[in-house]
């Protein structure tokens, strides 16, 4: 009997999985690519599927595994979700990993995990753009049965928008998807999200002027807690449409206050288009974007 690990161990680290590994043979990658390029088959795999999480108790604040079917996974919420695994840092590694502030209606001072500098800036942009209440990383492990073995993926986050959607998401490399193995799990990940009732989202790398503003925007998130009511209500005077002078302009008392437009940016309270250069002309609204999808977003 052969185990399957969840990750793959590095030479001077490994990552803290904390769920128990699966038991069994692993299935080959020519039988799940082939169920890939098949719907009909990537559904039925999707539908007779596990997933597989650490529950969190919100009153005790305790966790404990357990697998699900895919009808009692539909109803998951990333609040009572802890990350199934986590990344470990070692001398001489190539990858970039850290932990930031994610948003949550039921847990206070929540964080979760980016394991490169492309999940940092997808998690940030995603948290400028979207109207999210929940969100966790490594929030579940996926389990894909097959005839002659099981694979398995744990997606990159999990989060829930204002109007209840729950979107899974996988961020990654577009050249990654020359790999006829990676593109396969990003298929069988959204046919399993499908099944699920929920949204599959597939981020690449965000262009380098998107990088830019994204980083610039996101630093200004935090300001003087006294001052911020008086932007908001200035903010309440502007047109729907306007420029960014005119919104600093109006922002300012004495002269134009480009930090507090910023911070009304980032806490989504005014908006601008991240992936154009922000000039004093650019345009700011009142109003999200009515873009419905983000030029990182990688259809399958």
């Amino acid at each position: 009997m052969t185990v399957t690990r969840a990750s793959v161990s590095h030479r001077r680290g490994t990552r803290v999985d904390f769920l128990e590994s699966l038991r069994g043979p692993r299935a080959p990658w020519e039988e799940v690519v082939s169920a890939a390029q098949d719907a009909a088959l990537a559904r039925q795999v999707a539908l007779t599927s596990s997933v597989t999480i650490r529950e969190v108790d919100l009153v005790s604040g305790r966790d404990r595994q357990k697998t699900c079917d895919v009808p009692s996974a539909a109803t998951l919420t990333p609040d009572v979700l802890a990350e199934v695994r986590r990344p470990v840092s070692y001398q001489g590694m190539r990858n970039y990993i850290g932990r930031m502030a994610l948003p949550s209606v039921d847990r206070e001072a929540h964080a979760g995990w980016f394991e490169s500098r492309n999940e940092q800036e997808s998690y940030r942009d995603l948290l400028l753009t979207r109207p999210i209440t929940q969100m966790t990383t490594q929030p579940l492990r996926l389990e894909w049965p097959f005839a002659s073995g099981v694979r398995t993926h744990v997606p990159d986050a999990l989060y829930v928008t204002v109007d209840g959607v729950v979107t899974l998401l996988d961020v990654t490399r577009r050249a990654r998807l020359d790999s006829a193995e990676a593109h396969a799990v990003f298929v069988l990940a959204q046919a399993t999200a499908t099944a699920l009732g929920w949204r599959y989202e597939l981020r690449g790398e965000l262009s380098a002027q998107h990088q830019r503003n994204v980083s610039f925007v996101y630093a200004h998130r935090h300001a003087p807690p006294e001052r911020v009511p008086g932007w908001v209500q200035a903010a309440r005077g502007l047109p729907e449409t306007c420029t960014v002078q005119h919104a600093a302009a109006a922002l300012g008392q004495s002269r134009p206050d480009h930090g507090a437009l910023w911070h009304l940016v980032a806490t989504r309270q005014l908006f601008v288009d991240l992936t154009a250069p922000i000039r004093i002309d650019s345009r700011v609204q009142r109003r999200p974007l009515t873009r419905r999808s983000s030029s990182c977003q990688i259809s399958l």
